[in-house]
């Protein structure tokens, strides 16, 4: 796979990747990178600790990272 996934395959596998998430990791992963939102403040928001707050995040990015990563099925090349 080449370093650079081409926009339309970028945003197929980003979508992918945010219904692979929960709920809370979706609402976490989205406020820290469009919102910039500190860890303390997502901590009042979901009445949750910080730490844990980091790990959601850090999940989501875990899912983020391997959706972006794996090999398109072999079929979706026959379209």
């Amino acid at each position: 796979m080449s370093a650079a996934l081409p926009p339309r395959v970028f945003q197929r596998r980003g979508r992918r990747a945010l219904r692979r998430m929960t709920e809370r990791q979706r609402a976490i992963f989205w406020a820290m990178r469009f919102e910039t939102t500190s860890y303390a403040e997502l901590a009042r928001r979901h009445a949750i600790s910080a730490e844990r707050v980091e790990a959601e995040f850090a999940q989501a990015l875990r899912i983020l990272v391997r959706t972006l990563h794996e090999p398109e099925p072999w079929w979706r090349r026959l379209w």
